[in-house]
């Protein structure tokens, strides 16, 4: 791997998906699925997820599946899940996807078998629920509710036996079922709230029985409620509601809805910076109810937050906590199974926290289902089943398909003692420490604990050595080594002989001598930048953000230090209209071999009358700015055009066109050209450097020459720290002085 960042550009692959749910703006965040198939554990003769295939994880989770999109005959997004346990005990998961619904059986996670696929209208919005033996599938595509028989499932038989459309328009977000009253109800589609349907009359074609519209519901948690008066044996329905078609109070929604001609409102709240009230669920005590907001984080920059509600008093619900990941990703739905919370999470995965302590969730493990990105952006995993009686997980994923999971308590849990140096000694020798604690029982595998990393020619793996017998013991992790000038990917793996791994440490770290460092400005200053402008509003400035990140302008600066380079920074949010405004560097210094420019950048186009209309260009000069060359456009659309502040570097020397010296200059043009269209951007942390690799490679003891002493701590360091390749390197460049 080049030290250079890899810049991809995903077509968009949704065409042709029915439209949203009012003010949905998933639909704006489409990209092409994966393409491929996924990995499954009993094909691969493994049992924890490859390394290739490029998933993060941590904690006491293992991945046994993934069926990517084209497992599933390649329908464009994924989207909902829930499950079904068969008479006989056997565990499927019913995945629904932009095509229909999947039945896959999940009995043995490590191998799942898909069963069958019902067709349903064109969607990429799909839910699916359960009474019985019946399915229950909507989709905002149309068509009311497909019923599905799985009576057969066991003997490889489902059918749809039934499409039901009473209940005014076909459309339906989201599917809820009380299994202990047995009734259905229908959530959102258009501007509805909830419809309702009797399953104990007929499973098959169930009654339409009555409706409350009083405002939006986008989802619910529907139960018969088991204690306190005047709530016991009622059924009461807890609404993720508001926000759509002008009920812009959105928030937690009580509602008692046992009689179906008589419901009413039991009580009303709005949870903190409330966006849009989502999706929620209670504890199994009935106690707490835990509500993710989807667009606080898009829309005001706060973390991944999880509101916390005590629903003690059904008439007087109060917010008494949040809890977060720390990632800045969009929370979507998450389900509770006895002291442990399941989030689905978009970008940042599946997150796993364990509730014992219902007012301080301690987050215990997480997997990583879009690696690369965790900003808050609609992509990556939708939801979660966590409810099957063996613990098997399932997840389901926009771009990625299905994920099946055990979750485990550990054997052995690691943490480091010693930061993961940032850059490494070509020559080796760079280590850290980790602390590993064994479970009563757990024995430590040596064989299998290890760090691994790789500069770009293949995976190493050294043995982790023990510094400190005991319980906790005392690890050490060190590098062999690398080529300098790549980025180096690496993983540390603590085992227990039961196959249970933690990874206390992974990342990537720069193998060099020095960062030689030309320029940086964090823009708290001025060296000399200038502004040209042919717009009639929104012209570049410099100074900390004004606008409280409405319509998509930064709340903060990229760095941290406090100011940045940002365009119309008043308060109102005016944006750019009219023209361009292009911020330019002063003269640069680029000269040294493989110089890399790197900036923080924020780019956002999509407010307005005519969203995704505009670009942000980033150009280059080697002649002091005499002519210019392209080197990114961001923009008109995909989730970069979104708002976010994002880091990008760019090696030079592999810019076409472009002669890496010290008469380098850095434009940043940010335009409004379309009618109505809303555009933002940014910088900060503008930086030239290049990689000092003045030395010789294979002077491990660092005294200016590859000489005996080299070759014999090479020698002493074989098999733990130091393989063939690496002896074959010493002695190819022993005598050398650097």
């Amino acid at each position: 791997m080049n030290h250079s960042q890899l810049v991809l550009a995903v077509a968009l692959g949704a065409a042709g998906i029915a439209s949203a749910h009012t003010d949905d703006p998933k639909i704006n965040d489409r990209f092409g699925p994966f393409k491929g198939p996924g990995w499954i554990a009993t094909q691969s003769g493994e049992t924890a997820p490859l390394r290739s295939l490029g998933f993060e994880s941590s904690g006491d989770i293992t991945l046994h599946a993934w069926l990517s999109l084209d497992d599933f005959g390649s329908p464009d997004t994924g989207n909902d899940c829930w499950g079904y346990v068969s008479p006989s005990g056997r565990e499927y998961g019913l995945v629904g996807h932009s095509d229909g619904t999947a039945f896959v059986e999940v009995t043995n996670p490590s191998s799942p078998v898909i069963v069958e696929q019902i067709s349903g209208p064109n969607s990429l919005w799909r839910d699916i629920k359960v009474f019985g033996h019946h399915a229950y599938a909507v989709s905002e595509g149309g068509s009311g509710i497909q019923v599905i028989d799985m009576s057969g499932i066991d003997n490889g038989n489902v059918t749809l036996v039934n499409t039901v459309t009473t209940g005014g328009t076909n459309a339906t977000h989201n599917i809820i079922i009380n299994e202990d009253s047995g009734y259905l109800y229908r959530a959102g589609g258009g501007d509805n709230g909830l419809r309702i349907y009797d399953l104990n009359a007929d499973p098959v074609n169930p009654p339409y029985v009555g409706s409350w519209t009083h405002k939006y519901v986008h989802d619910a948690q529907i139960v018969t409620f088991p204690f306190g008066s005047p709530y016991a044996g009622r059924e009461v329905a807890f609404c993720c509601a508001g926000f759509n078609s002008g009920w812009n109070e959105t928030g937690l929604t009580i509602v008692d809805v046992t009689n179906k001609s008589n419901i009413y409102i039991i009580a009303e709240m709005q949870h903190t910076n409330n966006n849009y009230s989502h999706q929620g669920w209670l504890t199994e005590d009935f106690q707490y109810f835990y509500l993710n907001d989807e667009l606080d984080e898009q829309n005001t920059g706060s973390l991944t937050t999880t509101r916390i509600i005590d629903v003690s008093s059904l008439e007087s619900p109060v917010q008494v906590g949040t809890c977060t990941t720390g990632s800045i990703s969009i929370d979507h739905n998450l389900y509770i199974k006895g002291n442990t919370m399941y989030q689905a999470n978009y970008r940042s995965g599946l997150r796993i926290f364990d509730i014992t302590d219902r007012l301080n969730p301690v987050q215990t493990a997480w997997f990583d289902t879009y690696p690369g990105s965790d900003a808050a952006s609609f992509n990556g995993i939708w939801s979660n089943y966590p409810f099957f009686p063996s613990g098997t997980v399932i997840g389901s994923d926009l771009e990625r398909g299905m994920f099946i999971w055990t979750v485990t308590a550990p054997s052995v849990e690691a943490e480091l003692l010693d930061p993961v140096p940032e850059m490494l000694d070509p020559a080796g020798g760079d280590s850290f420490r980790i602390s590993a604690t064994l479970a009563d029982g757990a024995t430590y595998d040596s064989a299998a604990s290890m760090l691994r990393w790789n500069d770009g020619s293949g995976w190493t793996d050294s043995p982790l050595s023990i510094e400190t017998p005991g319980n906790p013991m005392v690890l050490r992790a060190t590098f062999g080594i690398s080529e300098c000038g790549n980025s180096v990917d690496f993983e540390a793996i603590v085992a227990a002989t039961d196959g249970f791994t933690a990874t206390p440490a992974s990342g990537t770290a720069l193998s060099a001598n020095d960062i030689l460092t030309s320029f940086e400005d964090n823009c708290e200053t001025n060296p000399g930048w200038s502004v040209n402008n042919d717009c009639t509003d929104g012209q570049w400035g410099r100074g900390i953000p004004t606008g409280g990140g409405d319509r998509g302008d930064p709340p903060s600066d990229g760095d941290g230090s406090g100011r940045c380079w940002l365009t119309d920074n008043v308060a109102g949010n005016s944006d750019v209209d009219g023209g361009t405004t292009t911020l330019v560097s002063p003269v640069l210094d680029a000269s040294a071999p493989d110089s890399i420019v790197e900036y923080t950048r924020w780019y956002s186009n999509d407010f307005g009358a005519a969203p995704n209309e505009d670009v942000f260009n980033v150009r280059v000069s080697d002649d002091a700015g005499t002519s210019w060359i392209l080197l990114e456009q961001v923009g008109p659309g995909g989730p970069e055009a979104s708002g976010g502040w994002y880091t990008v570097q760019y090696d030079l020397a592999s810019v076409p066109g472009l002669e890496a010296n010290d008469q380098f200059r850095v434009a940043f043009e940010a335009s409004d050209l379309g009618d109505g269209s809303v555009v933002e951007a940014a910088v900060d942390g503008i930086r030239i450097s290049a990689i000092d690799c003045e030395s010789c490679v294979g002077d491990i003891d660092g005294n200016g020459t590859v000489d005996v002493e080299d070759v014999l701590e090479a020698i002493a360091g074989f098999g733990s720290i130091y393989d063939v390749d690496d002896i074959l390197i010493i002695i190819g460049a022993f005598g050398n002085d650097c």
